[in-house]
């Protein structure tokens, strides 16, 4: 994103007097002279300090900060942040990993504690407004006395771009992590997705899960990401049906919660052991999770480092051999309370953190991770593949106060976590009270949609709104943030002020407004007592501009002067305004509102157009996908590419002379007051790749009843396109059970063969196991985006003898460099193709 405000600023923030100034201004005063400042780039630098002795943990005057505006994002419990809100140092709390200052209404200043070698830093406030930095090691003997680059500080006109830029300077400099710009993306993102956790919690079971898969597919909502969350121990690998497009299943960090058994003998291997728990200061000052009392206690059976890739290895590919697509990884943040004895805990983050990342795109052969329980900035600067993570604690369903905390804290969270991962929203109930709240804001998020309704419980009219029919969904490009205008007012707790949230799409912009005042305080408390119900109580007021989109040149084009097309999703009114022009939005508790923003093109002296996008979406205008024109001395034709079907709309400022779809007009309906154009989209969608934009060779078209599905089907199936002969045929909905034929079960005599060679193919495979035994088939399993081997595949063998010989014989052997992983593969019914 780029915008004209960010201006080069040669004067380097430094140490004047005792004063810290950045830009003219006085940013911290009474600077002990301990500490040091070292320029990096364009205006930004390191603070330091020096101490009198060797410790493995410092505490670091940095000065007296007054009367600066002030938003921070801290770790209320050790897992997971929210925000805070001031003026001074004092309001800033311990486990601080964000502070961004808003200086004399002129500008930002940003401070972030960072990774420096093998030390993490924090920031906290005192009662005297000093703020403090905090360096800690986790290891008694990983010490010293002087830090130079803990804590970064830099300056902008924009605070979106600046937190952008600073980013991508860190990961420059240290070398230590990667901007998400620079990661591949987990291929679930862009699916609607369900959950297991909130509908069975530990208590899944295999006719539960195909129970819900049902109901959703009869509601014509299939999911195509299964998220088999705890408690799947219980059911793998009983249940490997896959009628969905992904199944990810869960495990934590250190294998579960209290780490592994040591006095396993399967576990001896890894060479595991109970490691002591040591809690940091800063997080006894806030919530300490009852979840650490156990671990507390008893310590944790951490795995060996040196073996922890060897596990991962091990477990994936076990994973993989049942089908699984990926991985939940939870309880990440654990690591920073076992450093003792490994090098501290930025080092072994990193050990388990890079071992972690390599297995999963080893055996997947995709980014398919999302981790969670990871908001630490141990996690955040060493993470160089995981680029999908959870942005806030869990949704809770029966805490009804934590409701709007929790899109609140996803949208203050992502300022940070956006530029380095795609924040997870987490799941929600689609039946809930606040369904629509959670929805809207799912929608604006940039991040995966995915519930965790139990079966049969289900809002398909609210899902409607985030899923197409083919399960994908409209996500907007970037993490949504809140706007501008929003940064240092606290959504939740001062009574008068909405959240509103911003974000992009490939032709327009999205604002989501929110009241989630009177519903909770931060932190949040469980059972707290709930306030109003939905829609109740006083509005409250807000501003609402289309400038609100803080990027929104950057999809505007080149014949736009400046003005919107408004479109309010929940209310389906559209109005027309310039970039600046305000309006004003008033929301009583837990509403909301999504606003598309669409740049007015001109493409003549008189014609005036905007695409809105699928009306009855929240984030209609991410349906958009591509605009062009076609201007003649009688006419202008306008040509829109879109996904899905439904009411699409757009802003003409004169009626159209006609509107087409694949060369065939339409009936359509303008409404001369707002220029409202609405059509009726048929489902003729066209599969892209959502990073190359290039077909995927597929597509889905809703007829207008099943006989002439059962024509079209007949006419075109063989016919020849350009030299490719189609493949045309009835789609039937996943996972409905529903004339589908009866599985095939695989035979007995199946073996696993993984980490095979890239260029091993089938008829290598089979020549390999062919040497030990009559080879039915053998098989390599292919990615099926890219064509590329996922480096396993299944070979079945005649007999159970042959089976054993081969496993005997071919398991760790070496084939072109890579040890080989044979083992038996569980039966398994044959698994329906994406």
């Amino acid at each position: 994103m780029g915008s004209n405000e960010d201006i080069m600023i040669s004067v380097k923030p430094g140490v004047k007097g005792g004063t810290f100034m950045v830009r003219g201004a006085a940013v911290l005063t009474n600077v002990p002279a301990n500490i040091t400042v070292t320029p990096v780039n364009d205006g930004s630098v390191f603070v330091g300090a020096n101490a009198t002795s060797s410790s493995s943990r410092h505490v670091f005057n940095l000065g007296t900060l007054q009367e600066h505006r002030l938003v921070c994002l801290f770790r209320f419990k050790i897992w997971w942040m929210i925000p805070c809100f001031g003026t001074s140092g004092g309001d800033i709390p311990a486990e601080t990993q964000m502070l961004l200052l808003e200086v004399e209404n002129k500008f930002y200043v940003l401070i972030l504690p960072v990774l420096d070698g093998q030390f993490r830093t924090s920031l906290q406030g005192t009662p005297d407004n000093e703020l403090e930095f905090c360096i800690e090691s986790g290891d008694p003997d990983v010490q010293t006395t002087k830090i130079k680059e803990p804590v970064f500080v830099n300056s902008g006109n924009n605070p979106f771009n600046l937190i952008r830029n600073s980013i991508k300077i860190l990961e420059k400099h240290k070398g230590t992590f990667k901007h998400i710009d620079n990661k591949q993306k987990p291929e679930h993102i862009d699916w609607f997705g369900w959950n297991t956790w909130d509908a069975f919690y530990c208590n899944v079971d295999p006719e539960g899960i195909k129970d819900g898969l049902e109901n959703f597919s009869k509601g014509g909502c299939p999911p195509k990401l299964l998220t088999i969350d705890e408690g799947w121990q219980n059911i793998f690998p009983s249940y490997e049906e896959n009628p969905t497009g992904y199944v990810y299943i869960w495990h934590a960090m250190a294998g579960y919660w209290g780490g592994v058994l040591p006095e396993s003998e399967v576990m001896k291997k890894y060479n595991p052991k109970i490691q002591p728990v040591v809690q940091s200061p800063g997080n006894l000052t806030h919530v300490v999770c009852s979840t650490l009392d156990n671990i507390q206690e008893k310590g944790i059976g951490l795995i060996d480092p040196s073996k922890i890739r060897d596990f991962y290895n091990d477990f994936h590919s076990y994973q993989a051999s049942c089908g699984v697509d990926g991985v939940k990884v939870d309880v990440q943040g654990v690591l920073e309370l076992l450093g003792a004895g490994y090098g501290g805990r930025v080092s072994l983050t990193r050990q388990y953190l890079g071992a972690l990342e390599d297995s999963v795109t080893e055996t997947f052969k995709s980014n398919n991770l999302i981790c969670s329980m990871s908001l630490n900035t141990d996690f955040l600067y060493s993470t160089k593949k995981a680029a999908a993570a959870r942005a806030t604690e869990d949704f809770m369903p029966n805490e009804p106060t934590f409701q709007t905390l929790h899109v609140a804290a996803a949208a203050f969270n992502s300022l940070l976590i956006g530029e380095i991962i795609v924040p997870d929203w987490d799941m929600f109930y689609s039946d809930h009270i606040t369904a629509e709240f959670h929805g809207a804001a799912r929608a604006l998020s940039g991040s995966a949609v995915y519930v965790s309704d139990k079966p049969g419980s289900h809002d398909f009219d609210i899902i409607k709104k985030l899923v197409l029919p083919d399960g994908s969904i409209l996500r907007a490009r970037y993490a949504g943030r809140p706007t501008r205008d929003c940064l240092f007012n606290d959504p939740v707790t001062d009574g008068k002020s909405l959240l509103k949230i911003w974000n992009l799409n490939k032709l327009s912009g999205v604002i989501g407004v929110f009241n989630c005042q009177r519903a909770g305080i931060w932190p949040p408390i469980k059972g707290s007592i709930y306030m109003p119900a939905p829609g109740s109580g006083t509005p409250i007021s807000g501003i609402v501009s289309a400038g609100d989109v803080d990027a929104l040149e950057e999809v505007a084009g080149e014949n736009w002067r400046g003005h919107c097309a408004v479109y309010a999703c929940l209310s389906g009114s559209l109005k027309t305004m310039s970039k600046d022009a305000k309006f004003q939005v008033a929301l009583e508790h837990l509403k909301c509102e999504v606003f598309t923003v669409s740049p007015i093109r001109a493409f003549s002296e008189d014609l005036r157009f905007a695409p809105i996008g699928l009306l009855d979406m929240y984030n209609s205008g991410g349906a958009v996908e591509a605009m062009d024109s076609e201007n003649k001395s009688s006419e202008c034709k306008i040509k829109v590419r879109i996904r899905g079907c439904g009411r699409f709309g757009a802003y003409s400022n004169k009626k159209p002379k006609c509107c087409s779809m694949n060369e065939k007009d339409e009936e359509f309906i303008y409404n001369p007051i707002d220029g409202l154009v609405t059509v009726k989209v048929e489902g003729l969608q066209v599969i892209y790749n959502r990073d190359t934009e290039q077909s995927r060779g597929f597509g889905f078209i809703t007829m207008s009843s099943a006989e002439e599905a059962e024509k079209a089907a007949e006419t075109f199936n063989g016919y020849d396109l350009n030299g490719r002969l189609l493949t045309v045929n009835k789609a039937s909905p996943r996972g409905s059970g529903i004339d589908q034929s009866p599985h095939v079960y695989e035979q007995a005599f199946r073996v696993y063969a993984g980490n095979l060679p890239w260029g091993v193919g089938n008829a290598r495979l089979e020549q390999i196991f062919g040497e030990h035994g009559k080879v039915l088939e053998a098989r390599v399993v292919y990615d099926r985006e890219t064509g590329r081997s996922r480096g396993f595949g299944f070979v079945t063998m005649s007999s159970e003898t042959e089976l054993n010989d081969a496993i005997a014989a071919l398991d760790g052997q070496s084939l072109d460099g890579r040890a080989l992983r044979v083992n038996v593969a569980e039966q398994k019914p044959r698994r329906s193709p994406f």
